[in-house]
């Protein structure tokens, strides 16, 4: 849960950034200067689709855990209940 609040405070305080970024790709006199704003502009994609992996990871791994809980959960259920049912031959004599 943290990662995922941590990304997302990470891209909000990007947005700025980036419209900084277009304006000055946008607004570039020369050649040089429109090269080194797409180079930021595309660092800046890269950071961010990076972010968006960690944030995929970090769900997947949460969905791994709930799975893994709920068929633990399963297998104590069925012992408890072949524990209570026995073998058959409780009344049995």
């Amino acid at each position: 849960m943290r990662v995922q609040s941590g990304i997302v405070t990470a891209i909000q305080a990007d947005a700025p950034l980036l419209a900084d970024l277009v304006n000055r790709s946008q607004g570039a006199d020369g050649s040089l200067q429109a090269q080194q704003a797409g180079n930021q502009l595309l660092a800046l994609s890269i950071k961010q689709q990076m972010q968006l992996q960690s944030l995929m990871a970090a769900q997947y791994r949460a969905d791994a855990e709930t799975q893994a809980a709920i068929a633990e959960a399963n297998a104590m259920a069925r012992e408890r209940t072949r524990q209570f049912l026995g073998d058959g031959r409780a009344y049995t004599r």
